[in-house]
């Protein structure tokens, strides 16, 4: 009864401390704090068949689906019975997975035994981070407009001066970088445009390890217009993934009352093949008399593994090992169209 289990983070010589938790929104620690909560996925399935079937019997689950409470509990992630069943986790033997986005842990998966009437404590230990970025500065004129630009910002640094200091995580370096170069590539052929995205962008004022967002001008829709029209592009309207969303509540440093913020409307476009951009773009209404387009811009690997609406444990598959992981994407960058607007490099301490 009242059985759970406690996830705890540590690096080799410090906890890291859980300090909030939202299902569809991510975790945050006390350490290396990301501008945006970090997506979680938890696999935990039991070692002897059949063992949760009778509180899925009782609560109607299928196609192999248990949900469980999370909640912040003494610097950790405590997991229990869904909403509140005192029979929802029962004790048993159980193989635990556990990835958190943009961090490596030294033993990602554990067997573990749950105690009757009880709480198993399992930590997760994070593997040191043995790749730092190197950043060229020769960039091209147009990639050099969107960093100098005087409203470019991250954290309250101009984004030059944010890129040059040690405090960002190297994941949210490359990952500005990665999407600054995807955004510079020329355009196809095919779709008529004799300009890249790039172009079309104003400043940056938000980097974090999988997305950034950027002020663009109108002239970036009737792009990606032409880009869907010539079928490069996909036009997939409003985003199904809350993290988009955030892209509106940012729109309140600009002066935007949330009142009208929310009459902006959020489209999202996504490019074809692998490596691929997403940018969802917050326009405004009639009327408004502010031009700028907001941009939320990311990189589909082309598997994505970070949409989760709830704490759902998915029992009897294997985790998706694929990560997001912008210092690994380098290397496929680094050749081909984006080759010559990568400016940096990955280099191993």
């Amino acid at each position: 009864m009242n059985e759970s289990l406690l996830l705890r983070f540590r690096t080799e010589d410090r906890p890291v401390n859980v300090i909030d938790f939202k299902a569809d929104d991510g975790v945050v620690f006390d350490w290396h704090r990301d501008a945006s909560p970090l997506n979680l996925a938890l696999g935990l399935q039991p070692v002897f068949p059949g063992h949760l079937d009778p509180v899925r019997r009782r609560r109607d689950w299928r196609n192999k689906e248990f949900a469980l409470d999370a909640v912040v509990h003494d610097g950790g992630l405590r997991l229990s019975g869904f909403r509140g069943d005192p029979e929802g986790l029962p004790a048993g033997v159980y193989d635990l997975t556990v990835e958190v986005e943009s961090m490596e842990f030294k033993k990602p998966s554990e067997r573990i035994e749950i105690p009757r009437g009880g709480q198993h404590v399992e930590t997760f230990v994070e593997e040191p981070e043995t790749r730092t970025v190197s950043v060229h500065e020769n960039f091209d004129s147009i990639t050099a407009q969107i960093l100098n630009h005087p409203r470019s910002s991250i954290e309250d640094e101009q984004v030059l001066t944010w890129l040059r200091s040690e405090r960002p995580r190297p994941a949210r370096k490359a990952c500005l970088l990665n999407i600054l170069a995807k955004l510079r590539v020329p355009p196809e052929r095919q779709s008529g445009l004799t300009e890249p995205l790039a172009r079309a962008l104003d400043f940056l004022y938000f980097a974090d390890v999988d997305r950034i967002y950027a002020a663009a001008q109108p002239a970036l829709l009737e792009a990606l217009k032409r880009l869907t029209a010539a079928k490069l592009w996909v036009e997939e309207g409003y985003p199904a993934a809350s993290i988009h969303r955030r892209l509106i509540d940012s729109l309140g440093r600009f002066g935007i009352p949330a009142a009208d913020a929310a009459r902006y409307e959020l489209v999202s476009y996504r490019q074809g093949g692998r490596n691929c951009l997403q940018i969802c773009a917050a326009s405004p209404p009639e009327g408004c008399g502010k031009p700028e387009i907001y941009l939320d811009i990311d990189m589909d690997l082309g598997n994505p593994l970070w949409d989760l609406e709830g704490l759902i444990v998915h029992l009897g598959e294997l985790l998706d090992p694929g990560r997001t992981d912008h210092l690994a994407l380098h290397r496929a960058l680094n050749q081909g169209a984006t080759e010559d607007f990568l400016y940096y490099d990955v280099v191993r301490v």
